[in-house]
């Protein structure tokens, strides 16, 4: 008995194309592993899907698909998942694309768009409103008092207390702190001369001629400075170590 392709659109007929091959809808197999099972209930669900045919009219046993709806002319391997003709997918009779809308369905549809937009906006601006109102919190006024307020008297305290402080200091204070003044600063002067006098140096004996009498017997420093330029190319300089 001849059988004939179950793809929409397809004319095929197992007694008329003889160069045609005519293969089955894939069953589930039961009674192997549950492995195998599974295999074949995807690999039918899978052929379902492409053909768009309900599994009572595909697992009839006229249904069959022809070879022209394989790439390489028929299905692969049950195991080769991968395989580009694990289903039919040539000319299934069918387009995937959609039906183009009419210009009327577009504008509805931008519509009702606009409308959703304008009510979050709405809805977004009564929310702003409400969180504003609720963390506002008036500032807390007082009651006019209809006592008088004291006057700050403090200005005119401080005012009288440095005043005071002005005239306490006297011409009689002033005096003594120039005397002690003046004794600290001789006293300066009388710690430098010492310094001085226990100097062994140029200075120390140019400014003081009682240090160049008691030390060198010479009456003054200009004859003691004659007497080092004579000696001076007599004089070697020997440097002891510290031990």
């Amino acid at each position: 008995m001849p059988v004939c392709c179950v793809v929409y659109g397809c004319s095929n007929r197992s007694g008329r194309e003889k160069n045609k091959r005519f293969y089955r809808v894939l069953k589930v197999v039961v009674h192997k592993a549950e492995k195998f099972k599974k295999l074949t209930e995807e690999r039918q669900k899978k052929w379902l899907s492409n053909l768009h045919l309900r599994s009572g009219g595909a697992e009839s046993s006229n249904a069959r698909v022809c070879s022209d709806h394989f790439i390489r002319g028929c299905p692969s391997a049950l195991g080769d998942v991968e395989s580009v003709d694990w289903a039919p997918t040539v000319s299934l009779g069918y387009h995937t694309t959609s039906k183009p809308r009419s210009e009327a369905s577009l504008r509805r549809e931008q519509r009702m768009e606009l409308k959703e937009d304008q009510q979050r906006q709405s809805e977004c601006a009564e929310a702003l409103l409400d969180l504003l109102q609720t963390t506002e919190s008036p500032e807390p006024t007082q009651p006019p008092s209809d006592s008088p307020q004291p006057e700050d008297t403090s200005g005119i305290l401080n005012d009288q207390q440095d005043a005071g402080c002005q005239t306490d200091l006297t011409m009689e204070d002033i005096e003594r702190m120039e005397d002690v003044l003046r004794q600290n600063t001789t006293e300066l002067g009388d710690l430098r001369t010492k310094a001085l006098d226990t100097q062994f140096n140029q200075e120390s004996f140019e400014n003081n001629e009682e240090k160049t009498k008691f030390y060198t017997g010479l009456p003054n420093f200009l004859v003691l400075l004659q007497v080092f330029q004579l000696c001076e190319p007599y004089i070697t300089l020997s440097v002891v170590p510290l031990e």
